[in-house]
């Protein structure tokens, strides 16, 4: 059935309405839902499971394993000297030398030290002179870490000031060129956020503050190497879990013994190397789809991701070609979901489309590192089809009420629930076929003299009562028999058997004639009760036909019955007329006579000539 008018002005304004929700959501997300989208995104890349980071980067990390090492050497009595002080942090500077020396010696290119050397020593001035003819020895490979002090009341950049290392050790390094920044903007809920080179993007270019560069980008310069994306535009593309990138323990450099048997060594030619403590992260850590990871690895994943260009970028990047993108294809399959009334083919429609959202976003978010509306979108989606199927509920169940009632008129309740089993067959039973069915006409007679004398006493309302009486015991008879209720004229009752649903030709045959003398005997209980009463007694024929008759709904838009047209039905009618003139209660066709054996009995009376049909043989039940 085809929805209402109503029905796809509702779905319409539905429809409509996802759209706008869910562009706007796209374009112009609340921070609880920005943060629900980056964890579907952080889904897809767990599901993905770690990748493999670009070669000939690594990271050299000052973790639980280098200060335990410095702590177990500190109590032995001839401890190495390059393990003194090394049981805490502060290191001593000089370590951070010897770590330089032997990174470069192995073929190291570019050397960033992610530790804030903020003001002299607090070992000696001996320890700060060591650091700094190290980094004078390699200037240009060696890179230092410096950080933005934010107040915790700042807005914007206001009250940020530069927390660069040691004068000296900076000069040494070669100036301000040698420096990064360390800075990064957090994403939501803490989680990974963009490239470093953001933070300086929308916090310090626009307050023309000086030093413009990450310590990641730092670290390229130095290992001249280029980014192959717009860092500032990117979020953090994590490769795995902590320590996916390939790591060195840092008193494994420390140790000559150590050193000389690490089998990553080898691989430090032309590399560039992070050097950073990763320790205390249950605070300072970043979560990402693979867990919490440290400022180191979160520095170490931004110069990979400039290396490889992997970095994420949201696709369109800005707010309304967003919500175009989330919005248009949604109305699209609204639009179409309207065109086509079937409820399966509308959630099939809304079930494809999901897919191929989530397949389309999956591809680009991990292929081409585009973060697609995805989200609002598919929570849209979803919507639409449960809009769909409450929609296709509430038509299936408005049309089951009308073929209920429509049905309900003629047959008993139990047959009007089985042919409901099958909306489909149902309206192809209103539609009209032609079905071997048996027909039985029931008339009362003397009824119109009976009539005439009752309307001249004033006894009309009598004469009601005592016919609406005999008509609702004869369609309970007919009822209980399986019959259906075609119609009633005046005082007659045709009834069919095998319409709509048919319990096989011979049993409705058998059950029309059973039905017929159970109708004379119920209207004989009546007449008793009525003698009683001192009404006139009724005295009825039934004529019974069975044969093919066309079944369905005729008539008129205004107007319409369903009801049975054919020879069958003009045959039963003329031979109720006929049990006038054979003084029998019952009469039936040769058809049904011989459908009634070998169950029931029939005793021929021969032919008579029926009015358009000749000679037709006549029988009566036994």
């Amino acid at each position: 059935m085809a929805p209402s008018l109503g029905s796809n002005s509702r779905l319409s304004i539905f429809v409509l309405s996802l759209a706008i929700i869910s562009g706007g959501l796209s374009g112009w997300a609340p921070p609880l839902w920005r943060s629900w989208a980056i964890a579907t995104y952080n889904q897809i890349l767990a599901w993905a499971g770690p990748q493999t980071p670009p070669a000939g980067l690594f990271l050299v990390a000052i973790d639980d394993a280098s200060l335990q090492q410095g702590q177990w050497f500190e109590q032995q009595k001839n401890a190495p000297g390059w393990s003194k002080g090394l049981g805490q942090l502060p290191w001593p500077r000089a370590s951070y030398a010897v770590l330089v020396e032997k990174l470069r010696a192995a073929g190291a290119e570019a050397i960033a030290l992610n530790v804030l050397f903020e003001g002299p020593s607090s070992r000696s001035p001996k320890d700060d002179s060591q650091l700094a003819a190290t980094l004078a020895r390699h200037k240009g490979h060696v890179v230092l870490a410096a950080e933005m002090l934010e107040p915790n009341d700042s807005q914007g950049a206001g009250g940020l000031s530069l927390a660069p290392p040691l004068l000296a050790l900076q000069k040494a390094a070669g100036g301000s060129k040698a420096l990064g920044l360390t800075n990064m903007l957090k994403g939501e809920d803490n989680a990974v956020g963009p490239h470093p080179e953001a933070y300086i993007s929308q916090i310090l270019k626009p307050h023309g503050i000086g030093l413009q560069r990450s310590l990641p980008l730092a670290l390229l310069d130095a290992g001249a190497q280029k980014s192959r994306q717009p860092d500032a535009l990117r979020a953090l593309r994590p490769y795995g879990p902590e320590g996916h990138l390939p790591r060195i323990s840092a008193w494994e450099i420390l140790d000559p013994d150590r050193w000389q048997q690490q089998p990553l060594r080898k691989k430090l030619k032309g590399a560039l190397v992070l050097v950073g403590p990763t320790l205390d992260q249950g605070e300072n850590g970043h979560s990402s789809a693979f867990g919490v990871l440290s400022g180191l690895e979160l520095l170490g994943t931004a110069s990979a991701n400039s290396i490889d260009g992997t970095g994420l970028a949201p696709w369109p990047a800005t707010a309304w070609p967003r919500a175009l993108v989330a919005s248009l294809p949604l109305l699209l399959i609204g639009l179409i979901g309207l065109q086509r009334p079937k409820l399966r083919w509308r959630l099939a429609c809304c079930g494809l489309s999901l897919i191929l959202l989530l397949l389309i976003s999956t591809s680009a978010l991990l292929r081409w590192q585009r973060a697609l509306p995805l989200l609002a979108p598919a929570a849209a989606l979803i919507l639409l089809a449960s809009g769909f199927g409450i929609d296709g509920y509430w038509r299936e169940e408005k049309e089951r009420r009308r073929l209920r009632r429509t049905f309900e008129r003629y047959v008993a309740p139990s047959v009007v629930a089985e042919i409901l089993q099958n909306r489909e067959a149902a309206e192809g039973i209103l539609l009209g076929r032609t079905l071997p069915v048996t027909v039985l006409f029931s008339d009362l007679k003397g009824f119109t003299a009976l009539t005439q004398q009752l309307s001249k006493e004033g006894r009309s309302t009598d004469l009601v009562q005592q016919l609406n009486t005999y008509l609702g015991a004869m369609v309970e008879v007919i009822t209980a028999h399986g019959g259906t209720i075609d119609k009633f004229i005046g005082d007659a009752v045709m009834a069919v058997f095998g319409s709509p649903r048919s319990r096989g030709v011979a049993i409705e045959a058998v059950q029309a004639v059973r039905c017929a003398l159970a109708m004379g005997e119920r209207l004989e209980q009546l007449n008793q009760q009525w003698q009683i009463d001192n009404i006139a007694p009724l005295a009825s024929g039934i004529g019974i036909a069975s044969g093919d008759a066309v079944v369905g709904q005729i008539g008129s838009p205004q107007r319409l019955d369903f009801t049975v047209i054919g020879d069958t039905v003009n045959l039963a009618s003329r031979l109720e007329s006929l049990t006038r003139v054979l003084d029998a209660p019952v009469l039936i066709n040769q058809r049904t006579a011989e459908l009634m054996q070998p169950q029931m009995g029939a005793q021929n009376l021969g032919k008579h000539s029926i009015k358009g049909m000749g000679d037709v043989a006549v029988f009566k039940p036994n």
